[in-house]
């Protein structure tokens, strides 16, 4: 590029933004910059390190956070030069690689990789933090965009990466006082009576989350959680080491013979855990599945993959995304006193007014419809993913000039293998780039910060190698 530098805009500040920016600033020369562009109060936390309650914890053990691939100690490392400033957020002591330490001390890591590149390696010039939307992304001649943000400012760059994060569940159910269709909107659980039923719709991670919250307020009222199979999260326990039960030689291609060979290895697993009292079980299999699951995703035809969304995804999240032990006890408490009610259930109709909700419910596998009463239904199926239908500017009006397309599954953005955003004609595009959970129907893990960490490595190379040399 010529002496002005290279500008590249990351539209997006939470784990994924933040951490593309902190690795560009480490690679970025004196003239070029970066635009780190959020909308919300904070940069680098999102959604999920933005809670400010102690008892939403990581979900990953501290050992397995770090946010570079190849220092995989940081994370914990950080922990410790930090332990004087953590101590009133880490109530049960020192927290070591084994632990599960609340989010929003992830977020307070995060945010303190940004400031260490501005205020102790002099990258200040180099970044600029711009507290707003991007709401228009247009090609200019001669390569790049002209990305114009809610204040009404446009900024000419060079390259634009969307890390947008998760969007709230897709719902027809308009908000209202009875019915919050985003589980994380800060007025989700306002003005709810304490003795008060309420409806969670849906029984994974976001579902897990919310009802700590109700047990933080107080809440005493019954918990009803809706899902087709009524599946939790299944809890964390100690794995010696996973088990490599496949390779990308002995990977099968068809999902059913996959899913034989898994079951085979489960099998052999819990029978040596119970026979012989060690190894991890299932969840040592399942945690030796993680290097191949995006080279087996991607190795899938289109109606396998469907086949999978269809029939075990809820399996696969259950077991493959777990409560941290804390937590899993305190929802095997509630359960056991019948406040937390697991339905397997399917929703027949839903009656929504000001000031209460009726769900027609019809149990899994037939039988009599059951109507249940609340004050309040909470939508927490999880991020919303039909990106084409979006009311987010930005994706709109992208969507709309064809510059974008969704992926064949509809569950994020069409990209290449180096994360290029692919066109409605099919071409990638070298300047406009995806990251994290925009990704998903491509390479299937790209929601954790295992997976998202090597996705950023992985951008931030290229895109140095490609503009600022």
């Amino acid at each position: 590029m010529s002496e002005r530098g290279t500008t590249i805009a990351i539209i997006g500040a939470g784990f994924s933004g933040a951490l593309l920016a902190v690795h560009l600033l480490d690679r970025c020369r004196r003239t070029d910059r970066i635009l780190l562009v959020e909308r919300n109060s904070q940069f680098g936390r999102g959604v999920a390190y933005a809670t400010g309650n102690p008892h939403h914890l990581l979900n990953v053990r501290a050992g397995n956070m770090s946010a570079f691939p190849d220092q995989p100690g940081h994370f914990v490392q950080w922990l410790e030069a930090n332990r004087s400033t953590l101590t009133a957020f880490l109530p049960d002591g020192p927290a070591g690689r084994d632990s599960f330490v609340p989010r929003r001390i992830y977020g307070s890591y995060i945010q303190d990789l940004i400031g260490d590149r501005i205020w102790r390696q002099g990258k200040a010039m180099n970044l600029q933090l711009i507290h707003d939307a991007a709401v228009r992304l247009d090609a200019v001649e001669g390569g790049g965009f002209a990305m114009q943000v809610d204040g009404g400012r446009s900024y000419r760059v060079d390259a634009a990466v969307l890390a947008l994060g998760n969007f709230p569940p897709g719902c027809d159910v308009p908000a209202g006082p009875a019915y919050a269709p985003d589980p994380w909107a800060p007025n989700a659980l306002d003005g709810l009576d304490r003795e008060a039923d309420v409806i969670l719709v849906g029984t994974g991670l976001t579902a897990v989350d919310v009802v700590i919250s109700l047990l933080d307020r107080g809440h005493r009222g019954t918990i009803h959680a809706i899902s087709r199979r009524g599946l939790l999260p299944r809890a964390h326990a100690p794995v010696p080491a996973p088990i490599p039960s496949l390779t990308p030689d002995t990977a099968p291609g068809r999902l059913s013979a996959l899913v034989r060979t898994v079951r085979q290895a489960v099998r052999a697993a819990e029978a040596d855990l119970s026979t012989r009292g060690h190894g991890g079980g299932w969840r040592a299999v399942i945690d030796g599945l993680r290097p191949m699951t995006q080279p087996l995703w991607q190795g899938l035809a289109a109606e396998e993959k469907r086949r999978f969304l269809r029939h075990l995804r809820p399996w696969w999240d259950s077991h493959r995304h777990r409560m941290a032990p804390d937590v899993a006890d305190r929802i095997a408490d509630a359960r056991a006193r019948g406040q937390l009610l697991i339905r397997a259930m399917r929703i027949r109709a839903r009656h929504v007014t000001p000031d209460r909700v009726a769900f027609d419910l019809i149990p899994r596998g037939g039988g009599a419809v059951e109507r249940i009463l609340a004050a309040r239904a909470i939508d927490c199926t999880g991020p919303g993913s039909d990106l084409a239908c979006t009311p987010e500017p930005l994706l709109a009006g992208l969507f709309a000039r064809g510059a974008i397309r969704a992926d064949a599954l509809a569950l994020g953005l069409d990209v290449d293998t180096d994360l290029r955003v692919i066109s409605a004609d099919g071409m990638a595009n070298r300047r406009l780039a995806a990251l994290g959970p925009l990704t998903k129907g491509v390479f299937w893990e790209s929601t954790a910060v295992p997976d998202i960490r090597n996705q950023v490595a992985a951008l931030a190379r290229s895109l140095a190698g490609e503009l600022m040399e």
